[in-house]
């Protein structure tokens, strides 16, 4: 089984309706954690009781400041690192249902994304749209974005222009285009059909739909896409939790405006249609294969010098375990 990265960026953890107990189980990686809530707060914590290492996600009950372990039923503080039983918290970020951690408090793994987050989340509130397992490293999931080519092989895009990468203002990877499509494809049916026969008929197919393509890669596992002309912008959140096993789960939130809502059920049925499609490249690819880029692979590869710039926090846990446990 290879080895599964764990980085010092942001996940999409989970959305709420995933976490329905005062306490919830989660992980990325290797790495066990607990949701805990408190009314409509959400805070994340490591798993593993100090004391033996039980799991605080099965059994563990919550009492005042702490968690009672299971095991041996110790006080365990949240959070706090003055007492002789803690478990640590990590930063989180809550958007609409989306939520966000990161499993150290390093400021060079945000790239501004806290900051991103404020202009965006009163406009275009998340909604969850899918969850996914998948069998490919988490990386696959965002690197989607960067991967013009893909749009038109898996997904039937007719066309993209543009397609540029640059390094944002906090260190975010970003990729600016248009794609280029005879209507929007959040019409109703009849329309897309009507639109269809009329280029059948003329023998002339017209780009009249070129919507805007805007993606904000803030870690290897999180892209905020604004996607649309600027009367139907829209925001696709993309996330990936690598799972032990080396898959990953893949999650999609997505932003409308309040004046956008009756989209919505089109939008998430287009998202789930999309990442089916992808599901099924991803799942029968051989990482292991020899790459060979092109020209046209620039984006791809700007993506993954994007990640290898993430400190990986399994090297920093792997040497730990080798050091042993302090008595």
């Amino acid at each position: 089984m290879e080895s599964t990265t764990v980085h010092n960026g942001w996940y999409l953890l989970a959305f709420r309706s995933e976490l329905t107990e005062e306490i919830t189980p989660l992980a990325v990686g290797r790495s066990h954690l607990i949701a805990v809530r408190e009314g409509d707060r959400i805070r994340v914590f490591d798993a593993a009781c100090p004391h033996r290492g039980a799991h605080l996600g099965y059994g563990g009950k919550r009492q005042g400041d702490c968690v009672v372990c299971p095991f041996h039923g110790k006080r365990i503080a949240l959070g706090d690192a003055a007492k002789r039983w803690s478990v640590a918290e990590h930063p989180v970020l809550a958007w609409g249902e989306a939520l966000f951690v990161r499993l150290t408090d390093d400021p060079g793994g945000d790239r501004g994304f806290e900051q991103a987050v404020k202009a965006w989340e009163t406009t275009y509130p998340l909604v969850k749209a899918i969850t996914l397992p998948v069998a490919v490293a988490s990386e696959y999931v965002v690197e989607n974005a960067f991967d013009p080519d893909h749009f038109k092989a898996v997904h039937g895009v007719p066309g993209t222009r543009g397609m540029a990468t640059r390094t944002g203002g906090s260190g975010e990877l970003v990729i600016e285009g248009e794609f280029l499509m005879q209507t929007s494809p959040w019409q109703d049916a009849r329309r897309l059909e009507e639109v269809r026969w009329e280029a059948v008929r003329t023998g002339t197919v017209r780009w009249d739909y070129k919507p805007r393509f805007l993606a904000r890669a803030f870690s290897p596992s999180v892209v905020v896409t604004e996607f649309g002309p600027p009367d139907e912008v829209h925001v696709i959140v993309t996330g990936s939790v690598p799972t032990a096993e080396g898959g990953c789960v893949a999650r999609v939130a997505i932003g409308v405006r309040s004046d956008q809502r009756a989209a919505l059920p089109a939008l998430i049925e287009g998202s789930e249609k999309a990442l089916g499609e992808d599901k099924v490249v991803w799942e029968h690819l051989d990482p292991r294969a020899p790459v060979e880029y092109d020209a046209r692979d620039a984006p791809v590869r700007a993506f993954r010098a994007f990640c290898a710039d993430f400190g990986d926090l399994t090297v920093e846990a792997d040497e730990a375990d080798e050091a042993g446990p302090e008595r």
